[in-house]
């Protein structure tokens, strides 16, 4: 029997909004229609057939056949369902999900470790070899923690394209390294406030991103999370493992655009506080050489 309403669906882009926000007012709906439909067809239906008959006899028959006609009409309007993106299987959903706040804090980790440990040595060696080793080691960095993240998805999720592998591989890194330089940026020109503020951030990247309710379907006030790069670096997650949405481009731009800037912006400000420091390190030692005197 083939379904007078056909309904297209993907909820693979946020499977918790589609299914318990878009699904269910749609099957309402189609239900409400279709018992009017199915109640206007038997009145209409009863009406006829007792108007066109002329002995009781016929008009008894008529009405049996009427509501045995009827009880057919009950559910005129069925409805199939076809779900183009399926959000399966669930370790999908995790991936885009806790899985990028995974790599963020793994990201915390590492970047905290590697600043911690150059800050000895930041007064010992050139700036220029500082600069460069924190490029060469944030890329690397990224690299890996991209590598093992993308393979434990590929064993559990079970993706059996190379290129697919690939294209996800190198999304995971671009979003490892624009988490990785936004802690920088904040860890190493706020100081003390770095953190805290950093946190604050991380909760707004948070609430406007789409981990479960759509911003279509949110506050006014959480449309903000359509600028911050969490909410990008999940859809197009989403896309490359559900192929459920069609603006990724846009979102490896809007990262690309949030990595360049802030790499810069990061390059400039480390190459003054280093600077800062070196010529505070060599006045101290001048002092230090000067009371020894």
């Amino acid at each position: 029997i083939v379904s007078p309403i056909v309904v297209f669906y993907a909820d693979g882009r946020n499977s918790f909004t589609v299914n318990n926000y878009v699904l269910p007012p749609i099957r309402s709906a189609i239900a409400i229609a279709s018992a009017q439909y199915g109640q206007m067809l038997r009145s209409t239906l009863l009406q006829n057939l007792s108007s066109s008959s002329d002995s009781s006899s016929n008009r008894s028959v008529q009405l049996l056949n009427t509501f045995r006609i009827g009880s057919l009409l009950i559910n005129p309007l069925t409805a199939q369902y076809q779900n183009l993106h399926p959000g399966s299987p669930f370790v999908g959903q995790l991936a885009t999900t806790l899985g990028y706040i995974y790599i963020y804090l793994i990201s915390a980790m590492v970047v905290g470790g590697t600043l911690k440990f150059l800050s000895q040595y930041v007064t010992k060696v050139h700036w220029i070899d500082v600069i460069v080793f924190r490029i060469l080691n944030g890329f690397f960095q990224g690299f890996i923690i991209s590598l093992i993240y993308s393979l434990i998805v590929l064993w559990l999720f079970g993706i059996h394209s190379g290129s697919l592998f690939m294209r996800y591989w190198m999304f995971n890194w671009l979003s490892s390294m624009v988490f990785g330089i936004i802690i920088v940026l904040f860890t190493t020109n706020l100081g003390i406030l770095g953190n805290s503020i950093l946190t604050v951030f991380v909760i707004l990247m948070l609430a406007g991103s789409t981990l479960q309710l759509a911003l279509e379907l949110s506050h006014p006030f959480y449309r903000y999370g359509y600028g911050l790069p969490l909410y990008h670096i999940i859809n197009g997650g989403r896309h490359l493992l559900f192929n459920s949405y069609s603006n990724f481009g846009l979102n490896v731009g809007v990262l690309l655009a949030y990595f360049s800037t802030l790499w810069l912006l990061a390059f400039a400000t480390g190459i003054f506080w280093i600077k800062r420091q070196q010529k505070k390190a060599a006045q101290q030692s001048e002092q230090a050489k000067t009371e020894k005197k």
